[in-house]
């Protein structure tokens, strides 16, 4: 019985404190100079510990930690992963060898499960907001309705399938953001659990379908989400399931003393009110360079041959110019400013006092005169220009009365 119970409570240790590991640095990352003076540290270390783990203990000859690369599923993130439980089983080792600790393993694992419920809630509210603007799931572009459907990744074809509509990207928002704030509060924490459950799932098939490369973070988002709900999963089978009369239990306070009682509800304010209005304002702020006006939106083609042109298409959207040739080659260059009567400055990467220039103007035969001039080299063209409502996806738009399917 003494060895069953030990074993609980190191399986317990383990799994607490494998929660911390992944979801550090959550919170501090969102308190001004933590990082600076203490979580950049501790980053270092682990990286260094998985590195190790991963060149020394598996035989990986190459390992490190590309940045910013936009993956959640690089090599280092996969080592990270048995990293990270030998790290929790050492030190939950240590936890149950000391005495003062041993006993404490329950209490321990309610903490954690309680930092995972804030860690998953503030991820999901972060992911709702995203939905309601530009940055995750843009709508049609002149580029993507312009690469040829057998050139386009699975990951671009998901992208493209959430960002066609608006209606869907509320109803994903909405679902994440519902299920993110259930989670941060005690009494709506298993229904926050089931409905984080659900959405997670959704999550990790698309993922897993369309070879999203986050499939490890929102494995976890889900696998957390059951953590939390299974110390209550018996009344929930009765209810759901059994159909019987049952009752979560009673619901203690976290802290009997004042004082502890005031601290928890300064950090719930900090981590339930300021940290979503950040995170809401920080991807606000994101959208600035996606929202320019741009009059000269289209995709410009047509053009005669030519060849000392080295571009056939050009697509022209927001705050980015995109130059094809025939054969699939794209350059892509950002506008810089959209001047009057034609004239856009694009931005040059060599010299950034002497940006490229573009000209447009319209002509009486509906066509466009375009001169484009990239450092010495100059070019004129005159061609068609093609509006978005111009695409079958954007003007077929949605009908109540469909008297044959209209799939093409």
């Amino acid at each position: 019985m003494k060895s069953t119970s030990s074993l609980k409570q190191f399986g317990l240790f383990t799994l607490g404190i494998y929660i911390l590991i992944y979801g550090f640095p959550f919170p501090l990352d969102h308190i001004p100079f933590t990082y600076e003076y203490f979580s950049k540290y501790v980053i270092a270390l682990q990286e260094k510990f998985i590195i190790f783990f991963g060149q020394d203990l598996l035989g990986i000859e190459k390992l490190e930690k590309i940045q910013r690369t936009g993956s959640g599923d690089t090599t280092f993130d996969y080592v990270r992963i048995p990293a990270s439980i030998t790290l929790s089983i050492l030190l939950a080792l240590v936890l149950i060898l000391i005495k003062k600790t041993r006993g404490q393993a329950e209490n321990f694992y309610k903490w954690t499960l309680i930092y995972a419920r804030y860690f998953v809630g503030l991820t999901l509210i972060s992911y709702g907001i995203a939905k309601f603007l530009e940055g995750q799931f843009p709508g049609p572009t002149f580029y993507s309705m312009e690469v040829l459907f057998g050139n386009i990744s699975p990951m671009g074809l998901a992208w493209r399938f959430f960002g066609y509509s608006d209606t869907y990207k509320i109803f994903m928002g909405l679902s994440e953001i519902v299920a993110g704030f259930l989670l941060l509060f005690r009494r709506t924490s298993i229904l926050g659990a089931l409905v984080s459950i659900s959405v997670c799932l959704n999550i990790v098939l698309v993922n897993f379908s369309f070879d999203v490369p986050v499939k490890l973070f929102s494995s976890h988002l889900l696998v957390f989400s059951f953590l939390v709900l299974i110390p209550k999963i018996k009344p929930v089978v009765d209810f759901f399931i059994l159909h019987k009369s049952t009752t979560l239990g009673e619901m203690k306070p976290l802290f009997e003393k004042r004082k502890y009682k005031i601290i928890w509800l300064i950090a719930n304010l900090y981590l339930i009110g300021l940290i979503p209005i950040t995170r809401a304002v920080s991807h606000v702020q994101s959208q600035k360079f996606r929202t320019m006006e741009n009059e000269w939106e289209g995709l410009y083609s047509g053009f005669d041959s030519d060849s000392t042109r080295f571009w056939d298409k050009m697509v022209l959207e927001k705050n980015y110019m995109v130059l094809q040739t025939n054969d699939g080659k794209r350059d892509f260059l950002s506008i810089e400013e959209i001047e009057a009567e034609g004239h856009i400055l694009i931005k040059n990467p060599d010299d950034s006092e002497k940006p490229h220039e573009l000209f447009i103007k319209e002509l009486d035969n509906k066509q466009y005169e375009i001169l484009l001039r990239i450092g010495e080299k100059e070019n004129l063209a005159i061609g068609d220009r093609k509006d978005k409502s111009d695409y079958e996806l954007i003007k077929r738009g949605f009908n109540w009365i469909n008297e044959y399917p209209y799939n093409r």
